[in-house]
C-alpha cells in the first residue's frame, strides 16, 4: 500500500507534536528546542530541494529562479540559525544553567525525543523526494517553514518577557506554557498547506 504525500506530512507532524509532548510532559524542553526543531524542518526541506536541483532539473519548472530563491533560504536559515542559538540557546536561560544545559543536548544532538523528530523530518522528505514525479515549483524565501521560524521568533520573546518579566505566578510553568504557542503554531501551518 503506497502513502499519499498528504498521509506522509500528516504522520510526520503527528510524530513530531507526540515527542514534544512527551519532553513537555517530562519538562524537557525549551524553547530553544522547538524553534531549533522548526529550523531544522525547514533547513532539511531546503537541502532537499537542493538536490532536486541538483538531480532532478528536468521536473523543476523555472530552473534560475529555484535556484536563486533556494540560495536565499540558506541565507536567510544562516542567520536565523545564529539568532536562535545565541537568543534562545544561550540569552534567554542565561541564569538557568540546567535550561541551558537542555538547550545544548538539543543543539548537540544528544537529546533522543529531537533526535527522532529528526529522523522523522528527514524520512519524511526522503519520501516526498522520491515519489515526486511532478512539476517542482521554485518556493518563495517566504514559505512556509520560514514564516513559522519568523513568527515563533518573534513569539518566543513576547512569551518569554511575559512569563519572566510581568507575571511571577508563572514562572514556574512558563516554559512549558511558552511551548504549547508553537505547537499549535506549526500544525497550523503544516495542515493549511496539506491541504
Amino acid at each position: 500500500m503506497k502513502l499519499t504525500n498528504i498521509a506522509v506530512k500528516c504522520i510526520s507532524l503527528a510524530l513530531i507534536t507526540a515527542f514534544t509532548i512527551v519532553e513537555i510532559i517530562n519538562k524537557e524542553t525549551t524553547v530553544f528546542y522547538i524553534i531549533y526543531l522548526f529550523w531544522f524542518d525547514e533547513f532539511v526541506r531546503t537541502i532537499f530541494d537542493r538536490v532536486a536541483y541538483r538531480f532532478k532539473k528536468e521536473n523543476i519548472e523555472n530552473l534560475i529562479q529555484f535556484q536563486q530563491q533556494n540560495k536565499e533560504r540558506f541565507f536567510l536559515l544562516g542567520v536565523y540559525f545564529i539568532f536562535i542559538v545565541v537568543l534562545f540557546g544561550i540569552i534567554i536561560d542565561w541564569k538557568q544553567m540546567d535550561l541551558i544545559g537542555l538547550n545544548y543536548s538539543a543543539l548537540l544532538f544528544k537529546n533522543q525525543f529531537f533526535n527522532f523528530s529528526l529522523l522523522t523530518i528527514i524520512a519524511r522528505e526522503i519520501y516526498l523526494y522520491q515519489s515526486k514525479t511532478d512539476k517542482i515549483l521554485p518556493k518563495s524565501v517566504a514559505s512556509n517553514g520560514i514564516i513559522i521560524l519568523h513568527i515563533s521568533i518573534v513569539l518566543g520573546l513576547l512569551i518569554w518577557f511575559l512569563s519572566t518579566q510581568k507575571f511571577q505566578f508563572m514562572l514556574d510553568y512558563s516554559n512549558v506554557i511558552s511551548i504549547i504557542p508553537f505547537l499549535l503554531l506549526k500544525i497550523g501551518f503544516e495542515l493549511k498547506s496539506v491541504e
